[in-house]
């Protein structure tokens, strides 16, 4: 493999931050990085429309500029989709009435009043407008992305643009996920680094299976009535993590 994994396109960012969830050691990803084949540098143009078109006709709660797919609610939100949007306060604890699901191979934090309100088959979606919604779809939409399904929630749940196509294009035809257990890593914490409104960035703490933390961030934007994932200008979902001994200036989930 050419230099660290946190340079590589698309998938392999966040295949790797997620292996380092859900496998035991450092070499585990490495050894799996080098069975994955080599990457992609550049995108054939009409592999890239036809990939375009192949999302679009995806559909889904999400799914924009088709009235016959998308239903608004009352408030601009999708169809089925209110939550309880009032309070703008910065959180300065985990949220009171955080439930713990398993999501593809590793537990994520939902509220039942910051969302995800439906968890469908397919995908998790319908997040408060708040800061504590932002939080919760920073955790849930990234793993999604590892899943079977993450065609469809690349449509619905990324922002559209080049970066989604880099995303795409250099994502295998094989899904892979890896439900090994035995030495599952976890989400420890988290902190809003910043917050506008329409868009969000929030950093996020693991434990490290080979000892202390791993931190790195993702960014999100509000659009279509739902928090969606805004992927970094190479494609990928997170930025490069960096390992802590301490927790500080995290809020702990306690869990």
């Amino acid at each position: 493999m050419n230099g660290p994994f946190y340079k590589q396109k698309g998938w392999i960012n966040a295949a790797l931050f997620l292996g380092f969830v859900v496998v035991m050691s450092v070499v585990a990803f490495v050894n799996d990085l080098t069975n994955s084949g080599s990457i992609l540098d550049t995108m054939d143009k009409d592999s890239t429309a036809e990939r375009r078109e192949t999302l679009a006709g995806l559909g889904g709660p999400l799914s924009p500029g088709d009235p016959q797919q998308v239903r608004k609610g009352p408030v601009g939100r999708p169809e089925n989709c209110r939550t309880d949007d009032g309070d703008n306060a910065r959180p300065t604890a985990a949220p009171t009435d955080v439930r713990w699901r398993r999501l593809v191979a590793i537990m994520v934090p939902t509220s039942p009043s910051a969302g995800p309100l439906h968890t469908d088959a397919m995908m998790w979606w319908c997040f408060a407008h708040t800061p504590t919604g932002a939080v919760l779809a920073a955790h849930v939409i990234p793993v999604e992305l590892s899943g079977p399904a993450w065609r469809i929630v690349a449509e619905q749940q990324v922002v559209p643009g080049e970066p989604r196509d880099a995303f795409v294009s250099s994502k295998p035809g094989a899904d892979r996920t890896n439900s090994e257990e035995s030495a599952i890593g976890r989400f420890a914490g988290f902190s809003l680094a910043s917050y506008s409104g329409d868009s969000a960035t929030v950093r996020l703490l693991l434990t490290n299976p080979v000892g202390g933390y791993l931190s790195t961030s993702v960014s999100v934007r509000w659009r279509e009535g739902d928090w969606k994932v805004a992927l970094r200008d190479d494609g990928s979902l997170y930025s490069p993590e960096k390992r802590a001994a301490k927790p500080d200036g995290f809020i702990m989930w306690g869990a």
